[in-house]
């Protein structure tokens, strides 16, 4: 940003000195367009002259989301953003208001009007600079709210957009007005309040989302340009407000995809080494064919606990870009207060300990691995919205745990796959030997019916636990899709119990983590009890049928000094469910 520049001179020698290929550079709006219809693009040449003939590239972010204005020193100008002023003063029904009537920054990009002239903005703003930095601009990406990702901004537990005209819409489109939804979903509690149209809402608001993204990528792709996305941290308890689910449905307009992480969750920093190769993995399975990870340090260095991130992102990074679609990472968040009442600039010492190591190939096998996909459900993570079961986001834990675990197994191919490769019968479904749904408790029948068609033409199919109890709206369904896993009955658990596994005894104990202890199942015939109940041997925790594996807990979330062998016995059972096949086929 130009007051980084303007606070250190030797900023950009040293972010090349440091092995850094490009800069990110936000290019304003309001400073293009301050005037309707009057572009003007040279405020920005002695900053961006001055990163290319110091050697670096270019990322740009055409900043339309409506971000607080620092000027060029980086102080913050009152009532003013990066949206022009004349937008806001003209046309002041063009943007967005909270369930509370509360106008925002951000605009309504289905406006007519804010559609015609971002889209002219866009497209000048690209043209101009291809051609003044030709070779130099790895592409555009579009802000589309405050924090330039694409979703919904939100402002406290605000959700957006419920202007009058959006509204309208929707009550057109079915016949009865925008849900409200102004409360959290804890799934400890038991059964949540029922919302009828809480899947139909998540698809209205990611296609307008998902509409305007288009129409900018179309702008940006005009003139030669790449489209890039930002694409916030996914699978979280912030899901439905932020409408992230959108990102299923971009991998066609988005030539390259950042998928962003800062090593928080809202409540507690998380210095976990694991979610940004886990959401690449992902971003690969939905069809993104260049993918870069970015790692942001703003809350951690806010307070004053950088020094401790900087070697999990060394990690995180290396994991990622293990990975044959990742091209690239970002880093952002290496800050220092140069002067009071300006925006921080740039750390060059700690960017200096960014210090990343190519991973070694991976030995190749003999044998072809076995293909497992594990399904993380948007749908899902919109049920649960605000969870905080036992303190912590369960359906997160368990399905990034699963990932974790399996992905370390050498013998395993693991893909996290999304509810879009279920339903579009994506060609890596037919390519899995099995197909793994790690306390994915809330999902549309559509998704069951895939998953039993999955199994019916051969895959393997495995849970944890409660697959499916709830459907998309919330509702109990009382069946984790039973006739196909063999379940007869379920009865809850309160406290541990004792299990003979393979002529083994091991003991299962409360845990917070799976904050509901067990569940105690009873197979149908022709399915084979794994782990019988001590005292209660017609009862157990884990039944095998025909390529079909369910397990009533979450082992891979078990805290105790029986952790490993548990995790082991998970590994194993779901090796011995995946069909013969997929060991026996030899690497060409």
């Amino acid at each position: 940003m130009p007051w980084d520049i303007n606070q250190d001179a030797n900023l950009l020698k040293n972010i090349k000195k440091n092995g850094f290929s490009h800069v990110t550079f936000y290019l304003n709006w309001s400073d293009i367009e301050n005037q309707k219809n009057q572009y003007q693009f040279s405020h920005y040449y002695k900053y961006l002259d001055a990163i290319v003939n110091s050697g670096l590239s270019l990322i740009m972010v055409l900043d339309m989301g409506g971000r607080s204005y620092l000027d060029e020193n980086g102080k913050k100008i009152p009532d003013a953003s990066t949206v022009p002023a004349w937008v806001y003063k003209d046309h002041p029904d063009s943007v967005m208001k909270n369930f509370s009537g509360e106008y925002q920054w951000q605009l309504d990009f289905t406006d007519d009007f804010i559609q015609k002239k971002s889209t002219e903005f866009t497209e000048k703003t690209v043209l101009h600079f291809s051609n003044r930095y030709p070779g130099k601009i790895l592409g555009f990406s579009v802000g589309l709210q405050e924090e330039h990702e694409i979703k919904y901004g939100q402002t406290g537990y605000q959700w957006r957009d419920y202007k009058k005209s959006t509204q309208n819409d929707f009550s057109k489109k079915y016949g009865t007005p925008q849900p409200v939804i102004n409360y959290n979903n804890n799934i400890h509690l038991g059964p949540q309040k029922i919302e009828p149209l809480l899947y139909i809402h998540k698809e209205y608001r990611e296609n307008r989302l998902r509409d305007a993204t288009c129409l900018y990528s179309k702008a940006i792709r005009k003139n030669g340009a790449l489209a890039m996305g930002y694409f916030a941290e996914t699978f979280t308890s912030h899901d439905a407000i932020y409408a992230t689910g959108v990102v299923e449905k971009l991998a066609d307009c988005i030539d390259i995809a950042v998928i962003d992480f800062n090593f928080y969750d809202g409540y507690k920093l998380v210095p976990d080494t694991d979610v940004l190769p886990t959401l690449a993995n992902y971003m690969g399975s939905l069809g993104y064919k260049q993918i870069m990870v970015g790692a942001y340090a703003e809350v951690w260095e806010r307070q004053k606990k950088t020094h401790e991130l900087i070697p999990v992102i060394n990690r995180t990074i290396t994991q990622a870009l293990s990975q044959s679609n990742v091209i690239g990472f970002e880093v952002g968040g290496f800050q220092r207060q140069a002067t009071a009442g300006q925006s921080a600039t740039i750390d060059t010492e700690k960017l200096s300990a960014i210090a990343i190591k190519p991973a070694n190939d991976s030995p190749k096998l003999e044998k072809r691995r076995a293909k497992i996909g594990i399904l993380g459900s948007a749908t899902n993570f919109y049920v649960w919205h605000g969870e905080r079961s036992a303190g912590r986001n369960t359906h997160r834990d368990a399905l990034f745990a699963a990932y974790k675990i399996l992905n370390s197994q050498p013998e395993l191919d693991v893909h996290l796959i999304g509810e879009k490769n279920l339903l579009q019968d994506d060609p890596i479904i037919q390519s899995l030997d099995a197909i793994l749904v790690p306390h994915q408790t809330a999902l549309p029948q559509s998704i069951k019916s895939k998953l039993a068609t999955y199994w019916k033409n051969g895959g393997a199919l495995v849970q944890d636990m409660r697959l499916g109890e709830f459907d998309e709206n919330g509702k109990p369904t009382a069946d984790w899709m039973n006739d196909v896993f063999g379940i007869s009955k379920i009865k809850w658990k309160n406290k541990g119990g004792v299990f003979l596994i393979n002529g083994e005894v091991l003991r299962l104990k409360p845990s917070r983590s799976l904050y509901t202890s067990y569940a105690s199942i009873t197979p149908r015939q022709g399915y084979k009890l794994l782990a019988t109940d001590i005292l209660q041997p017609e009862n157990g925790i884990m039944v095998r049928g025909e390529r079909t594996l369910v397990f009533g807990f979450m082992p891979q979330l078990i805290e105790d000094p029986t952790k490993d062998a548990w995790r082991k016995i998970f590994v194993q059972e779901i090796m011995n469910v995946v069909p013969q096949r997929a060991n026996s086929v030899q690497v060409k």
